[in-house]
């Protein structure tokens, strides 16, 4: 058994057998607190999937065509929109999510990386999230292992925090720093370019793992109980851990419902979808549309 599926177990094992969607859940909770589901009208539901799935306000004809349609059909009316002249040719959907991505992952204080070619390259990584299914957990594992990370963050202290708060949804804690260390075994294929030249010469940010460094650097670290002595080792350890789903879940939650995750209120919800998610192949298409057909998104006032 590999590392990575042995993580994927593990992360499953840790979660309780199937019972309820997340919808089920919400509703169970409200009407336990005498709290009925008070959908939204239906012009107000067809306004708030056009705007958060395609950036702009349905037109007549949309709110017509969904008249009488449940939200999971608004939803996916929504989302299988075409081109829009405001997306310059690119699906409504995987532009508004791209373009709300990039304030996570692209120009947050933790990711700002300075080559437009390397802008490129992670806005194509993500793209493949919404456009095709891609794995949550693949792209994570590709942006750890990118040379926009290598590039970007040049300390142990640095990795450790950018790639907890990107992935984990926190930063790290003291302790955890030193699993910033596992990628010190990586070095710049070149190191002859001047540093002066890592703006124009794309071949400076090109680096190569070279275990033999870790003779007079530090490239193992505990983390958790556990040890890693390679970028991977350490990275397959901060995928398997139950905080990588939740983050997730508690990122597209606030995304889409606007307020942070109540997990004191209903953990269950939450539980239930961590456990999709992870069940969906970590595709974050499913986790979208659990949350935005949900109660919580569907509800008039209560959580919008």
């Amino acid at each position: 058994m590999t590392a990575r599926s042995a993580g994927i177990l593990f992360v499953l094992a840790a979660l309780p057998a199937r019972a309820e969607t997340a919808d089920e859940l919400i509703r169970k909770y409200l009407q336990q607190r005498g709290t009925d589901v008070q959908m939204a009208k239906h012009s107000e539901l067809v306004r708030r999937y056009a705007i958060d799935l395609t950036g702009v306000i349905p037109s007549a004809a949309d709110v017509a065509a969904l008249e009488g349609k449940s939200p999971r059909e608004m939803f996916a009316y929504f989302k299988a929109k075409g081109a829009l002249p405001h997306t310059r040719g690119e699906q409504p959907y995987v532009w508004v999510n791209l373009l709300l991505d990039a304030d996570h992952f692209l120009f947050s204080n933790s990711t700002q990386f300075t080559q437009v070619r390397y802008i490129r390259e992670f806005r194509d990584q993500l793209r493949r999230l919404y456009a095709d299914g891609y794995s949550y957990r693949d792209f994570a594992r590709w942006a750890l292992e990118s040379q926009n990370f290598l590039s970007r963050f040049p300390s142990a202290a640095d990795r450790a925090n950018a790639s907890f708060f990107l992935f984990l949804g926190r930063d790290s804690l003291p302790n955890e720093v030193p699993s910033g260390n596992m990628w010190n075994g990586w070095v710049l294929r070149n190191a002859s370019i001047p540093a002066g030249q890592a703006e124009t010469n794309a071949d400076y940010h090109v680096y190569v793992y070279q275990p033999s460094v870790c003779g007079t650097t530090l490239c193992t670290a505990r983390l958790w109980s556990k040890t890693g002595s390679t970028p991977a080792e350490i990275i397959e350890l901060m995928l398997a851990s139950p905080m990588f789903a939740e983050a997730a879940v508690d990122r597209y939650w606030q995304r889409l419902v606007g307020r942070p995750f109540p997990s004191n209120d209903f953990p269950d919800v939450r539980r239930e979808l961590v456990r999709g998610f992870i069940q969906s192949g970590w595709n974050v298409n499913w986790l979208i549309e659990e949350i935005a057909t949900s109660a919580a998104y569907t509800q008039e006032m209560m959580f919008r």
